[in-house]
């Protein structure tokens, strides 16, 4: 069964379905208006063709790591003696959600990039009440959040939403080393809590053309994979929907 949650944009009298991880063509519900696909591994003309990074988790750990870059490994190994608290939050509340939602929004405005606004928390909170939402954390000794990493899981694939640091607030050379060890080491250890759980594969959570993050992620290891992601509309509402969506893409 495919990994799904209802959206209802009330003030527009709006229904969307999203699908996650879809592995097969599933017939569209004819009462949503608009039908959203993340990571689907059916390619449909509307949807978009994207790069991926797959790590495979049957892999053993020791294997797993000799996978990694070795600058990769060597930072690992170096946030493992800065003593770091790894939190993972397997049912995080909605005051969980919001407090990610501030740290990402200040990594946002330095990384100038798109905030996380309410729409994207409603979906996150509709995600945890289906026990899809995994966010983590690393904090140092003065128990001060350095990164997270927000995780949607459907129990065999476990993909990254989002990730934030503040590594470009910091000013020191060594402020930003500690921050780049603790962002390594904490997606090592999210890597190993996956695997634990058995699930199979980790989503890097898509790979960009912009050579610095593309190259960061291809130092975990793993297979480059495509999936596909977009939108259908199922109604005249929905059309309309998409093409102001489009319109507003369109001018940034």
């Amino acid at each position: 069964m495919p990994f799904i949650i209802l959206l209802e944009r009330k003030f527009l009298n709006i229904k969307m379905n999203s699908y996650y991880f879809l592995k097969e063509i599933v017939s569209s519900d004819k009462l949503t208006d608009i039908v959203g696909f993340s990571h689907s591994l059916v390619p449909k003309k509307q949807l978009h063709q994207f790069e991926t990074l797959y790590i495979d988790l049957t892999k053993k750990e020791n294997e797993l790591f000799q996978d990694l870059h070795r600058t990769n490994r060597k930072q690992i190994k170096k946030g493992a003696g800065h003593h770091f608290h790894i939190e993972v939050l397997e049912k995080p509340s909605i005051s969980d959600i919001r407090a990610f939602q501030e740290f990402y929004n200040q990594f946002a405005t330095f990384a100038n990039t798109y905030t996380c606004n309410s729409f994207h928390v409603n979906t996150m909170n509709m995600l945890k009440d289906k026990n899809g939402l995994v966010i983590t954390k690393v904090l140092n000794e003065e128990n001060e959040v350095l990164c997270y990493r927000v995780y949607i899981s459907d129990g065999n694939i476990a993909c990254c939403l989002y990730s934030a640091s503040h590594f470009r607030m910091k000013e020191k050379t060594e402020e930003k080393r500690l921050l780049s060890e603790a962002n390594r080491f904490l997606i090592w250890r999210n890597i190993l809590y996956f695997k634990s759980k058995n699930h199979t594969i980790f989503d890097m959570g898509g790979l960009t053309t912009n050579p610095n993050i593309r190259s960061f992620k291809m130092e975990f290891g793993g297979e480059i994979a495509h999936v596909y992601s977009g939108y259908e509309a199922n109604s005249k509402l929905g059309q309309l929907i998409l093409w102001l969506r489009a319109k507003k893409m369109r001018k940034g």
